[in-house]
């Protein structure tokens, strides 16, 4: 059997994605339509990914100062540099935190196979309604690869594999991603970086989801996929414009396509657990400055991050 694993980078893009996998025609609703294009301010897709970023805001606590940047998991050579407001926030920084840190990741190849392969003899084929088994192997032959390689993998694997294959109708890249760009330039610059989560802890969000969840999930995305390329372009042309709104549209239309099951463990937990380790911070009162680096559904989903500070007694300034 193969076993071909996600490097944690990509994880990391798949909890952001994953919200974003019902993609449909609605799905864009709410958000400003994507500037007139032209020959010289727009690429392949008709956007224009030319722009400052936004999502900052500042928690100041007696001697020690806390930004708070939503990122993007994935990012295009446009975005950069970010507006003067994001980089000062990054040079005043002594502390840089990241949900995970993805150059001091290590993934447990023989654990995680572990936890993605069926418990029984279940395979996908018994699970999935046969136009979705179908089209799922169309998408696996189109990717070169055989769905008979990965009949005994659970359905949250396939869909981090999906994830993979719809990054490549993207103009959106990895490697361009806003958090890689500030840990690249984090270690470049000597600063500590503490992590807010682990890779387990993320593995443990995407296989904890019921059978009957993990199922629905990744049906939507199979339904949906020739969509999800050019829904994660708009979301990546939101972001560099600042347009929260049409962030919350698309991530909250995501969120609300599943059981009650689904928001829970992939945000609202993760954003009540990793306020309470930047309250921690913030109570020290160390004199330092922090600069926390977190995807952009952590800040504008409710109960968000910023949220959960302002019920501690916080007060929270946007800054951009």
């Amino acid at each position: 059997m193969r076993k071909q694993m996600i490097g944690s980078y990509f994880l990391a893009v798949m909890l952001f994605a994953a919200g974003c996998s019902n993609t449909n025609d609605d799905a864009t609703q709410g958000s400003e339509s994507p500037v007139e294009e032209t020959e010289e301010e727009t690429n392949g897709t008709g956007l224009d990914f030319e722009g400052d970023g936004g999502l900052l805001w500042k928690v100041v606590h007696g001697q020690t100062t806390m930004f708070v940047q939503g990122t993007i998991h994935l990012g295009h050579e446009d975005f950069y540099p970010l507006a003067p407001e994001i980089e000062d926030a990054y040079e005043s920084s002594d502390v840089v935190l990241p949900e995970i840190n993805m150059f001091e990741a290590e993934v447990n190849e023989e654990e995680i196979n572990e936890m993605a392969l069926f418990e029984d003899d279940t395979n996908l084929h018994d699970v999935l309604s046969e136009e979705s088994y179908a089209k799922l192997s169309n998408l696996f032959d189109e990717n070169e690869m055989a769905i008979e390689d990965y009949e005994d993998f659970e359905p949250w694997f396939i869909g981090m594999l999906l994830g993979e294959f719809s990054h490549k109708e993207s103009e959106l890249a990895p490697e361009y991603g806003v958090d890689l760009y500030f840990l690249q330039r984090s270690l470049e610059d000597n600063k500590e970086i503490v992590e807010l989560e682990t890779i387990d802890m993320q593995y443990d969000v995407l296989s904890g989801n019921s059978m009957e969840t993990q199922v629905e999930m990744l049906e939507s995305t199979i339904e949906d996929f020739e969509e999800t390329g050019s829904s994660l372009d708009q979301l990546g042309y939101d972001w560099i414009h600042g347009d929260t709104d049409g962030l919350v549209a698309q991530l909250a239309k995501g969120f609300g396509s599943f059981d009650e099951e689904y928001q829970p463990e992939l945000n609202d937990n993760r954003n009540i657990n990793m306020a309470n380790k930047l309250d921690e911070i913030l109570q020290m009162d160390d004199g330092q400055t922090y600069f926390v680096i977190i995807g952009s559904a952590h800040v504008v989903i409710e109960p968000s991050v910023l949220s959960e500070l302002e019920e501690d007694g916080y007060e929270i300034e946007r800054v951009y």
